[in-house]
């Protein structure tokens, strides 16, 4: 399993700058990702030249691109064109995997027509939708993984599979579900993972690199080894805040370049020591 970064870290700094710290980092993936509330971006940033133009910087840096996160409630009204120009960005960035939100069991039915509509085009770019376990909010169609592999089994796609989020679990849930537990599941549908870990202080809750949260990954990392070899990222929105474990805030200034160097040393160390490289 060879592990891509997520530009989530990078919120306030330019994917240039992203890409050469990831690089330098000794990383050979990049993951990247547009994400309301946790990156600046707009629909015109998801162009197919913009998506050219990002490949090729990558290329640059040595770094391959595997999957990219844009997300969207595939429930709006306008979920269905959305949808279709992030498959095409993705297959223009060449990536294998376009990681986003679902929807809430309310929205059922725009739902299915959003997918419907981009099916043509994942299957013609063999782009697979991963449809991703929010980290807060409630309803969602996909908040475990046996609510994902219910889901997943009435739509009954084999473009569609699950980004199952091992951080978002543990916040959707309050607290209540234990990742681990979870894992222990069917992971059938599962296509991809994000690393993310979460630490526990007074009454809120702190994003943290890898291993250095409450989540326990000693343990996490080997469960999802003995799965084969399914792409995982470690996605680490170090800028975000969620004080009283409330839904994710940005805070006013962006980390530094040099705390976000030590996020990815001391992750990448860590999951190295157990074999996720």
């Amino acid at each position: 399993m060879t592990l891509a970064v997520s530009t989530v870290l990078y919120d306030g700094y330019s994917f240039d700058a992203g890409l050469a710290d990831i690089a330098e980092a000794g990383f050979t993936l990049v993951e990247p990702a547009y994400i309301h509330g946790y990156v600046d971006f707009g629909e015109t940033d998801l162009s197919e030249p913009a998506a050219r133009q990002l490949r090729h910087r990558a290329q640059t840096e040595g770094l391959g691109i595997r999957a990219v996160s844009a997300h969207l409630d595939l429930g709006e009204a306008d979920a269905a064109e959305m949808l279709r120009r992030r498959v095409r960005f993705a297959a223009e960035l060449g990536a294998e995997f376009l990681i986003t939100n679902s929807a809430s069991h309310a929205r059922m039915d725009s739902f299915r027509a959003a997918l419907e509509t981009a099916q043509d085009e994942c299957e013609a770019t063999g782009v697979v939708l991963a449809l991703e376990n929010p980290g807060h909010g409630a309803d969602n169609l996909i908040g475990t993984l046996a609510e994902g592999n219910a889901l997943l089994d009435r739509i009954g796609a084999d473009w569609i599979g699950l980004n199952y989020d091992i951080g978002n679990v543990f916040t959707y849930s309050r607290g209540a579900c234990d990742p681990l537990d979870d894992l222990a599941g069917d992971l059938r549908h599962v296509v991809h993972y994000h690393l993310k870990d979460i630490a526990t202080v007074a009454d809120d809750w702190v994003f943290t690199p890898i291993g250095q949260g409450d989540l326990p990954y000693d343990q996490i990392i080997p469960a999802l080894m003995q799965h084969g070899d399914v792409p995982a990222s470690l996605e680490m929105p170090l800028r975000l805040a969620r004080p009283g474990r409330a839904d994710p805030a940005r805070r006013e200034h962006p980390c530094s370049r040099t705390e976000i160097a030590a996020a990815l040393t001391t992750s990448r160390a860590f999951c190295r020591s157990y074999g996720l490289v």
